[in-house]
């Protein structure tokens, strides 16, 4: 897992800092809002964040607080929920949003694929983000489950066959992000372990 959040940190250190905020010496902030905060890997990237001292950040969770930093801002936001998305992008107007926020258990995706594929294939995201922050990057944590699984290897070009739903709804959002929002990077993960955050 410490991989992960040190590639996420490195893309978020390179790119150009838009944000607005700035330290007291004066220094950009990048403002950096991670929906799924209060999850597992949102809970490390966020302490990451902080840590660098060059990021604003702002979170979203859905059902729980805890866990996410008392030097984040934190929204009650559900991916399906149209007003709460615009209310926390108009509230915090981010330069980059890490989407982590997600139902990722194949079995509750093909017990509700519905209610599943509101938070996966979050388009009201992409909605909120054009309307309050169009030029933001969107960094998107997708899945090695949008694969068969076949092959010990997958490159970036490889072709996709997802096996599942939760894979099926992934791969979706990746289209949907690659077709609609320019400015974005989709991760795959494979599964994520480590010690408790």
């Amino acid at each position: 897992m410490g991989i992960l959040i040190h590639i996420f940190v490195s893309i978020l250190l390179i790119l150009p800092q838009a944000g607005s905020m700035s330290t007291s010496n004066g220094a950009a902030q990048t403002r950096v809002l991670v929906t799924g905060g209060s999850g597992y890997l949102g809970q490390f990237l966020i302490d990451r964040l902080l840590q660098t001292g060059r990021h604003s950040v702002a979170a979203t969770y859905l059902n729980k607080q805890d866990g996410i930093s008392s030097q984040v801002q934190a929204f009650p936001v559900s991916l399906s929920s149209a007003s709460q998305l615009q209310s926390c992008l108009e509230s915090f107007t981010p330069d980059i949003v890490v989407n982590l926020a997600a139902i990722s258990s194949p079995a509750a995706c093909a017990k509700d694929p519905e209610a599943s594929r509101a938070i996966n294939v979050p388009s009201l995201l992409l909605s909120a983000m054009s309307a309050a922050a169009p030029n933001a990057l969107l960094v998107q944590l997708s899945t090695d489950q949008v694969y068969d699984g076949a092959k010990p290897v997958y490159l970036e070009g490889s072709a996709t066959e997802p096996v599942n739903e939760y894979g099926r709804q992934k791969l979706e959002f990746e289209k949907l992000i690659q077709k609609e929002w320019p400015h974005h990077v989709i991760l795959r993960s494979s599964l994520i372990v480590g010690p408790p955050p």
